[in-house]
């Protein structure tokens, strides 16, 4: 099946960041910093509409379009969308998307889907907001299905047997995740999908992780803003709460995280060239070398830093 499950989770602790900046030129510079200093996941979100949170180069364009741009020069890291909207987004379409990724990329990709955080994308694509949990749980169907090459016959969408979305993914190279807020938590569970919990710091992602394993989840992921810098953090749109501090707290926080059982950490590391570029250095001059002895991160190389 080509759609992860919480079977998938790996041994060791995956460490991604969402290359955020202000130009084209930074994005490329904190893409570079962090492969060649052992980071092994590119991040990018996923949104309709201008949000001062995510100006540009820091969030606001096509995920895969850049995704496929920024990881060409960096054959065999994995790329993820956390998280693509799924009510607003055409699930054939963005099975098509993912593979497509996939196969210009060489594989390992993860597609992150949520059922949507603002009302105004709901509202300006004509679609009930407080309808978008049912909208998602049969769009997530119908998803699943073009990646399997099943039927999936839902309300909004049908998939039907006799014919394939193309490209076919290779398989066992896209991986389907659920991030969001309670409801998909619950919708998680019981599709036997992995999770991404977002904005959540390890002291505050502590009693959902206990229910998350004490009920049988798998793979549990978190995503997060971290900084060394005193950056003002967004316009305001969305609630922040960062990691901020120097490599050693950082590397702790990573550690807190892995004690909770979270295998996989995506971290926002600014929002513009010069935070997103000094905070991706102190993660891998720093923060990843500190982490090289804890075998749950496991063979963390030697940063390339001077």
């Amino acid at each position: 099946m080509t759609a992860g499950s919480g079977s998938d989770a790996a041994a060791r602790v995956r460490i991604g960041i969402s290359p955020f900046a202000t130009t084209r030129a930074g994005a490329v510079r904190v893409v570079s910093t962090a492969v060649d200093g052992g980071i092994d996941t590119l991040w990018l979100g996923d949104g309709l509409l201008e949000v001062p949170d995510f100006p540009r180069w820091s969030g606001a364009l096509e995920p895969f379009v850049e995704l496929a741009w920024l990881g060409a020069p960096h054959q065999g890291v994995r790329l993820g969308v956390a998280a693509a909207v799924l009510p607003l987004r055409d699930p054939l379409w963005l099975a098509k998307q993912a593979a497509s990724l996939a196969h210009v990329s060489g594989g390992d990709v993860v597609l992150g889907v949520a059922p949507g955080y603002w009302e105004r994308e709901f509202a300006f694509r004509g679609l009930d907001f407080a309808a978008r949990g049912a909208r998602f749980e049969d769009e997530l169907g119908a998803l699943r299905a073009a990646l399997d090459g099943t039927e999936h016959h839902g309300e909004v969408r049908d998939v039907p047997g006799d014919a394939r979305v193309s490209p076919i993914a290779p398989p066992g190279s896209v991986s389907v995740w659920l991030a969001g807020e309670r409801a998909t938590f619950e919708r998680a569970l019981r599709h036997g999908l992995p999770f991404q919990a977002s904005r959540t710091p390890p002291d505050r992602l502590a009693p959902l992780a206990r229910e998350w394993f004490d009920r049988g989840g798998g793979l549990l992921a978190a995503r997060v803003r971290v900084s060394v810098t005193a950056e003002t953090i967004g316009g305001g749109a969305v609630e922040w709460d960062a990691i901020r501090g120097d490599g050693e707290h950082i590397a702790e926080q990573l550690s807190a995280f892995a004690d909770l059982g979270v295998t996989d950490i995506s971290l926002v590391p600014g929002q513009d060239d010069e935070s997103s570029l000094r905070t991706v250095e102190t993660l891998v001059g720093t923060s990843l070398p500190a982490l090289r002895s804890d075998r749950r991160f496991g063979s963390v190389p030697a940063s390339t830093m001077p």
